[in-house]
């Protein structure tokens, strides 16, 4: 596939391949001087990391390795530090860039010529627009009482506090906090922009290492990208999928963006609570009620590993239903789910069946590239004990996810699939009460069904249903557009797109 078909040092480095991080930290901004801030940000997009330099640093981070192996020494750590940015509808609005609202819409529809500019410049995705308060609250999924107050609009207008959000990560301690520091310091200097809200993430310790706090391996199947990625998928891997999912104006985009969006992407920031101790108190008390853990050596691992779809060390269940597999096969993703009528190995609701049905569909065109990372402090001794999570201590998943179209992404896949209980489609008669909910991140609500999944029970037709906790709190977060650096460069930082005239108009 020609590499060339994309340029690298036009993308943010964290949408693809991936900024190294073994710490993260975002820091959510309100732009107070639009004008002053185009100028900090046009003289500090060198230190922007684009999708060339984090290519770089994996080939370095190989390299040392390889190294480490050959020596027999243990690999030095390398900072590796990485800064990318973007922005909600608010803030484009705030730099003066068309985004078209509900109360602009009669002033453009009324005038040819304004119609003709919002045409060429104006981002599209309704979304996006509305930002993830309004979408999800609105439509009834998210709990308004749960969200975090800084993700909230305010007063009369609902204001939404957000404008933008800076990626800030490092794999050394010492350089983390100091490039944190120099970010924060760069754009809130004379106020031309107020932190909203800073969150931390940090990759867990030791072997928990690549692990989500219910400790399962994080981040496993990312799709394989056409003009990207150069392996080929193997088997019975999903296939290649085109770059315009996760790029806008890339080939498989089908949403008509103007052109200086290209090689940009809608990032999802997602904030989830996890409450582990809870979750594991859950499998303990139920496990010997699943119909497949009777003599088996862990039935609460066992069915753990039925709920997400992978055992904790990654190995698939479809793959290996009875054991994790010694670490042979923990990053695997050589499956399909076939044959796509039973569920036998891995049930149709399962977590990783539910986010990639792979057979259970046609094709692969609800697709996202995944960057969450852990934050909060490891499950301590009094809270295991207690089989509750201490509320002074608040962990979880800083879900974060790209694709280039959140209605078709994230929300999609949020909302059509992960909460709908009849999802994969057409298993009703597999499944006695449909495949079930998505056990982890599937949301209920009290106009929803009661939360329960379907599990396989060696029937044809599965009667098994098990009733569910929930033990994710979504707490928020936002959708934001993380612009390409040419884009950052002229257009976002460049002139007003509003003039006089138009917001007279307005």
């Amino acid at each position: 596939m020609a590499s060339l078909m994309i340029r690298k040092a036009n993308i943010q480095g964290d949408i693809w391949p991936g900024l190294p991080k073994r710490f993260q930290t975002f820091l959510f901004f309100q732009i107070q001087n639009p004008d002053a801030f185009k100028g900090r940000l046009k003289r500090f997009l060198p230190r922007i990391t684009t999708a060339e330099q984090a290519c770089q640093y994996k080939d370095r981070m190989k390299a040392a390795k390889e190294e480490a192996d050959r020596s027999g020494m243990r690999k030095a750590m390398m900072a590796l530090p990485g800064i990318n940015i973007a922005f909600t509808s608010t803030g484009l609005t705030k730099l003066g860039k068309f985004v078209l609202t509900a109360k602009d819409q009669g002033a453009v529809k009324k005038d040819r010529a304004l119609s003709q500019v919002f045409r060429d410049k104006q981002l599209r995705g309704g979304l996006f627009e509305k930002g993830m308060y309004a979408d999800l609250t609105g439509e009834g999924w998210d709990d308004p009482q749960e969200i975090r107050t800084e993700y909230k609009p305010f007063g009369p207008d609902n204001e939404r506090l957000i404008d933008g959000v800076l990626l800030v990560t490092s794999s050394c301690p010492d350089d983390f906090q100091k490039q944190v520091a120099e970010v924060t310091d760069r754009f809130e200097d004379e106020g031309v922009v107020r932190m909203i809200m800073t969150r931390h993430g940090t990759v867990r310790p030791g072997e928990h290492k690549g692990k989500e706090h219910f400790g399962y391996m994080d981040g496993i199947s990312q799709p394989v990208i056409e003009g990207l990625d150069t392996r080929e998928p193997v088997e019975k891997e999903p296939v290649r999928v085109k770059p315009g999912l996760i790029l806008c104006g890339q080939p498989g985009d089908c949403m008509p963006q103007p052109a200086w969006a290209k090689d940009g992407s809608f990032l999802v920031i997602r904030d989830l609570q996890q409450l582990v101790p809870e979750y594991d108190n859950w499998l303990e008390e139920n496990a010997s009620k699943a119909p497949f853990t009777a003599g088996h050596k862990d039935p609460p691992q066992k069915l753990a590993a039925y709920l997400m779809g992978r055992w904790k060390n990654g190995t698939p269940v479809d793959e290996s239903p009875d054991d994790d597999g010694g670490h042979k096969i923990n990053l695997s993703n050589n499956f399909d789910f076939e044959p796509r009528d039973e569920h036998h190995k891995c049930p149709f609701a399962a977590h990783i069946r539910k986010m990639r049905p792979r057979a259970d569909l046609s094709n692969d065109h609800a697709v996202i590239i995944r960057r969450g990372i852990p934050y909060g402090e490891e499950v301590s001794e009094q809270e295991k004990a207690a089989r509750q999570s201490d509320i002074a201590k608040d962990r979880g998943l800083l879900f974060t996810c790209y694709q280039s179209d959140v209605r078709t992404g994230f929300n999609f896949l949020t909302t059509r699939w992960a909460s709908n209980h009849q999802f994969p489609d057409g298993k009703d008669k597999v499944v006695n009460g449909g495949p079930g909910i998505d056990p982890i991140v599937g949301q209920r609500l009290p106009i929803h069904p009661a939360r329960s999944i379907g599990l396989p029970d060696k029937e044809v037709a599965s009667r098994h249903r098990m009733t569910l906790d929930r033990w994710v709190i979504h707490k928020g977060g936002e959708y934001f557009f993380s612009p390409s650096i040419e884009a950052m460069e002229g257009y976002l930082t460049g002139p007003s797109d509003y003039s006089p005239v138009f917001k007279a108009k307005l």
